[in-house]
């Protein structure tokens, strides 16, 4: 009788009403194992399905050897039933796929093998690398995607930390205490988990055709409240928003010594003078931004973000002087006391637009 071989992949399929998918999902990893000689893992963690998935589960697994199923009382929620099935996982990677057959299960040896020839400790099936692509998803969808990834970004470089497809090597884990709520739960590891290098292989999404999509107006507070919760890991986004802040002080001092200069010493309309002094502590912010506060050589594209940072800008000073005009004009506030009061309420405009835009990588 031969040796028992070490589970080398184990990956994870949180479940809530899949019946119409399940069987058809277990049967394609199951090929991607034989076919790419894998000694891997399914472990089905049910959120107590009402139309029974958890039962046609559990008439697989009297058969499957390498099949596991781990029944929960109620809906949980995704990520923590993620955690719970690689509690019971054998595997030396672990790894997560959607139940609805969104996921290519023929990109698992992509994202298997650079983790098993320890190239890299985390892959990320990613939608929105070159060659990744999105099918069956409305305006609506694509721009909650969108927008939950723009905000991401802010804590990591990675093109899609919203994906629900990734492996990652056991020992990165160890140790570390993982509680995301929700559905999003890669965000988490990829700012706690011990890991090296990162890779993303590009994957075609496709959208649900059997059964009902989980995604609603809670799990979008679930996902702001993990970004807010995540901010003290933000040290990279710290620094940069403190560069930033210096040189939004210096280019307020630009801005206030030409405000000055137009207004009391060339007669023109405060107003007016503003929006001159604008563009002369943009340009000069720009430039700065790009070098200093973002590491990005001066030369690259710089017409191009030159531009996005204008219209960022601009949407800045439109907050700007709606500022000023009411507190000058309203509130009878000295005009430049007026002025340094609007650049500090549009700062924030200023730096998440060009993070998450003009210098992002």
């Amino acid at each position: 009788m031969g040796e028992k071989r070490e589970i080398e992949l184990s990956i994870v399929i949180p479940t809530y009403n899949e019946k119409e998918n399940i069987l058809c999902l277990i049967s394609k990893i199951k090929n991607e194992f034989k076919e790419n000689r894998i000694i891997g893992e399914i472990i089905v963690v049910d959120d107590n399905s009402p139309d029974g998935t958890g039962k046609i589960v559990d008439s697989l697994v009297l058969n499957e050897n390498n099949l596991k199923i781990v029944h929960r009382s109620g809906k949980l929620g995704l990520s923590s039933a993620v955690l719970e099935g690689w509690k019971i996982a054998k595997g030396n990677i672990l790894g997560v796929m959607d139940a609805d057959l969104s996921h290519p299960s023929d990109k698992i040896k992509d994202l298997f093998f650079p983790i098993k020839s320890g190239r890299v400790d985390l892959t990320i099936g990613s939608r929105y690398v070159p060659g990744g692509k999105i099918k069956g998803w409305n305006f609506k969808r694509k721009l909650m995607s969108k927008s939950a990834t723009l905000l991401a970004r802010v804590y990591t470089a990675v093109k899609d930390p919203m994906t629900g497809f990734f492996f990652i090597k056991k020992s990165c884990l160890e140790g570390v205490s993982l509680n995301p709520k929700g559905f999003k739960i890669l965000l988490e590891v990829i700012l706690k988990a011990k890991y090296g290098k990162i890779k993303e292989v590009p994957i075609t999404f496709t959208n649900r055709i059997e059964g009902k999509s989980k995604a609603g107006s809670k799990e979008i507070i679930y996902y702001l409240q993990n970004l807010l919760g995540y901010f003290p890991y933000l040290r990279k986004g710290i620094k940069e928003i403190f560069k930033f802040g210096i040189i939004g002080f210096l280019g307020t001092i630009i801005n206030l010594v030409f405000l000055y200069l137009f207004t009391d010493v060339a007669g023109i309309y405060y107003l007016f003078s503003a929006i001159f002094s604008f563009l002369i502590a943009m340009s000069s912010n720009f430039l700065l931004n790009k070098v200093w506060t973002f590491r990005e050589d001066l030369r690259t594209k710089v017409v191009k973000k030159y531009f996005q940072f204008g219209i960022v800008s601009i949407l800045a000073l439109v907050f700007n002087l709606i500022f000023l005009f009411l507190f000058t004009d309203i509130l009878g506030i000295y005009y430049l006391i007026s002025q340094v009061l609007a650049i500090v309420l549009s700062f924030g405009v200023n730096f998440l637009g060009n993070k998450l835009w003009t210098f992002r990588k």
